[in-house]
């Protein structure tokens, strides 16, 4: 992602669940790292390489003031690879907006999946290609309209992946700096359940104060598109950070 975590949970997911009981305290030694492959998928990302957008990083692109994508209200774009399970295959791109004065924008939209950040302010929203014409989603109402129905584990985890600033995490080992709280560390899958999938993903802070931990979180897509949180629990912290991070 492009900038530090702040977590906004949608209206739409429900907590129905909490950190089990049963998990070990902080400072597990000896923990078990479940690895799965990541999904051989990608996103076309063709069509926003020239659309007035420079590139930012690896990933991210700023968009210029002249440039479509800047009127439609991205101030940075994204290619976010796991969003090409999708169907349609339209080509798509997070779009963020940038909300602070000195970027020329002062009030928060009243409509983005979510919002991120610490002293600045982003605006998380998505574009897609369709034809010849860029067409802004602003909620996952929108998302869900375009996108639904859901038939792929896939799928499913794109649109857990675009409904808040969750990571999908693959081929992760033991590192020394984390104080792991589980006995298991299990990398992102998506579980094929009755009437959807459930989707495991993580949360994890970009700012604020220690102990930045890490949460595993799992959330269930319907074939409908709806998504309802199921649990959330502490897997790690990292003792490599101190103090606070803004």
């Amino acid at each position: 992602m492009l900038v530090s975590v702040l977590v906004i949970t949608l209206a739409s997911c429900n907590v129905l669940a909490t950190k089990p009981a049963s998990l070990p305290g902080p400072g597990t030694a000896e923990v078990t790292i479940i690895n799965h492959e990541r999904p051989n998928i990608q996103v076309d990302f063709f069509p926003f390489k020239n659309s007035g957008c420079k590139l930012f990083s690896s990933n991210s692109y700023h968009c210029q003031p002249s440039s479509l994508l800047y009127t439609l209200g991205c101030t940075y774009i994204e290619e976010t690879p796991l969003l090409g399970g999708l169907t349609p295959e339209y080509p798509i791109a997070t779009c963020i907006l940038e909300i602070n004065e000195d970027a020329g924008v002062a009030d928060i939209p009243d409509s983005c999946f979510y919002y991120d950040g610490g002293f600045t302010t982003y605006c998380y929203q998505y574009v897609v290609y369709k034809d010849h014409h860029y067409q802004l989603l602003k909620t996952i109402a929108e998302f869900r309209a375009l996108y639904a129905p859901v038939d792929s584990p896939e799928e499913a985890l794109g649109f857990v992946l675009v409904s808040d600033n969750f990571i999908a995490e693959y081929g992760q080992t033991k590192n020394n700096d984390y104080i792991y709280s589980v006995q298991e560390l299990e990398d992102t899958h998506v579980e094929t359940v009755a009437g959807g999938y459930v989707v495991h993903v993580f949360d994890t802070p970009g700012f604020g104060c220690e102990p930045f931990e890490t949460k595993s979180v799992e959330i269930k897509v319907t074939y409908d598109g709806q998504l309802t949180e199921l649990n959330r629990f502490p897997v790690y912290g990292d003792s490599s950070l101190s103090g606070c991070v803004d």
